[in-house]
């Protein structure tokens, strides 16, 4: 799929050379064609001194063909607009907007030259690469009539050899074990709700996961987590004839350092809002309310690809919230696995029970170092931050800094929001240890403070991923539907998490 090489002496064979040129480069009345490639300098002359329809605009692109005794079948011109000032996000938008151009011409050999850019290294390989495969990437499972996208071509990198260094082989290796990790979060928060109740979801895990030597997978079915007490999460469960599980990833490498990270993932298959029932405008976006969870399972994909020294532990609670007879109530009390007791306002604050009592057991049992649970959890996050950000909230400032650090290098980005005590008062109960949900304002806020009861002293971030984990506006690379979001987070968080324990 992606190679790097040096431009060959011999010239090149091509079906189409990508060319990124700056709005600098093209007004420019004197251009310096040396910086590329030998074989094409004729065609970029001729087509500069006869033309002007290019202007260099960022993301303008324009294809030109060269002389038939050119081994370069065609030549797209991308424009960087500013080169100075492009930033991670844009090379993405970059590679997914050439690959636009190679489904259209259906290329087999298209090499993306990098030799004329300001710099040639690593990240801007990864970048463009990411782009290019979310551009690739379908859910059409579903479709009677497929369109058809297995001719992507193969994309080869070309440096000059003063660039060209064999790590940048690394860049797109890590870009697919990243973006392998996106695709699987992807294709199963799109999957319909009833092609993935929490039985579905547990027996994917089971499967995919037998692949790998260092990870196993347990199950906690329902009589499991009644023996355990989990009354919180069985609570959930109570109103839907699907039954509930606790799923751990455990993945423990050959030489392992004893050190571990949980990742906990709010699997909630469909949300109904329960006995307190949500609109039925849009309810069909509720199969998302797994996005949590599939966020885990990518993440723990790519870990098992990754090989870190350190243990991850990936906790899923998976239920499905609906309103039968027996469902919970509005004024129930729960037990949780903690000890702790919980009136329930809502039903339709169902996440944060499921969390509390996965976060404690992941907590008491394994006693990470670490513990990152990722949530659709409320939409006030969305009122704060929009569909761009997920809300991170934790009790360690160095944690925080790490996955703030992260989410801007990854494009899974995150915004810091506080988690002051005062809050708490919001979440007291006449009746109980605490109530399930605090007043209108500050609902992101007060939801995270209910979820830090679960965790005790352990080091702790909670991801409100409501605003990002399906049909991100404006973001070209995402699309409809799930993002994929949390994997390359992950990924890029992976050196600093283990940092911290």
């Amino acid at each position: 799929m992606f190679q790097v090489a040096t431009v060959p002496e011999n010239g090149l064979n091509s079906n189409l050379l990508i060319l990124f040129l700056s709005e600098g480069f093209v007004k420019k009345r004197k251009k310096d064609f040396s910086v590329f490639p030998s074989s094409v300098i004729p065609a970029l002359e001729n087509y500069f001194l006869n033309y002007k329809d290019f202007k260099g605009e960022f993301k303008e692109t324009h294809l030109i063909y060269p002389q038939k005794e050119s081994t370069v079948q065609r030549i797209l011109f991308v424009g960087l607009g500013d080169e100075a000032s492009l930033k991670c996000q844009d090379f993405r938008e970059l590679g997914f907007t050439l690959q636009k151009v190679q489904e259209k011409f259906k290329t087999r050999r298209n090499h993306i030259y990098l030799g004329n850019l300001l710099a040639c290294h690593n990240t801007l390989i990864e970048n463009l690469s990411e782009g290019i495969l979310f551009k690739q990437y379908s859910f059409n499972q579903y479709k009677s009539e497929k369109k058809d996208k297995e001719n992507r071509g193969r994309y080869i990198y070309l440096c000059s050899k003063k660039d060209y260094s064999p790590r940048f082989r690394q860049a797109f290796l890590k870009t697919h074990k990243v973006m392998n990790g996106v695709f699987l979060a992807r294709n199963l928060a799109n999957q319909p709700s009833n092609h993935a109740t929490p039985e579905d979801i547990k027996n994917f895990v089971q499967n995919h996961f037998a692949q790998y030597p260092h990870i196993s997978v347990e199950v906690l079915d329902q009589k499991k987590l009644e023996n355990l007490g989990m009354g919180a999460l069985l609570g959930v469960a109570k109103g839907s004839t699907a039954p509930p599980f606790l799923v751990i990833i455990h993945y423990k490498p050959a030489a392992s350092n004893n050190r571990r990270i949980a990742l906990v993932g709010k699997g909630v298959t469909f949300d109904s809002g329960g006995i307190s029932i949500k609109p039925s405008a849009n309810m069909e976006e509720m199969k998302y309310d797994m996005s949590g969870a599939a966020a885990v399972i990518g993440s723990m994909d790519y870990v098992a690809n990754a090989h870190p020294k350190t243990e991850f532990i990936g906790v899923l609670p998976l239920v499905e919230n609906m309103p039968d007879g027996s469902a919970m109530k509005p004024g129930d009390i729960v037990t949780s696995y903690s000890g702790k007791t919980i009136e329930v306002i809502n039903t339709d604050a169902e996440g944060r029970l499921i969390l509390a009592d996965a976060l404690a057991y992941a907590s008491k049992r394994f006693k990470p170092g670490v513990i990152v649970d990722f949530a659709t959890l409320t939409g006030s996050i969305m009122v704060a931050l929009g569909d761009k950000r997920a809300g991170l909230f934790s009790n360690s400032e160095n944690l925080k800094n790490v996955l703030f650090k992260a989410g801007e290098e990854s494009g899974d980005w995150l915004w810091p929001m506080p988690l002051d005590d005062i809050y708490k008062k919001d979440l007291e109960s006449n009746v109980a240890d605490m109530k399930n949900i605090g007043s209108r304002w500050g609902g992101a806020i007060t939801a995270a403070k209910f979820l830090q009861n679960f965790v005790g002293k352990t080091t702790w971030a909670h991801i409100d991923m409501a605003g990002t984990a399906n049909d991100v506006k404006h973001i070209d690379y995402w699309g409809k539907g799930a993002t994929g979001f949390g994997p390359r987070l992950i990924a890029a968080a992976v050196k600093g998490l283990q940092r911290l324990i």
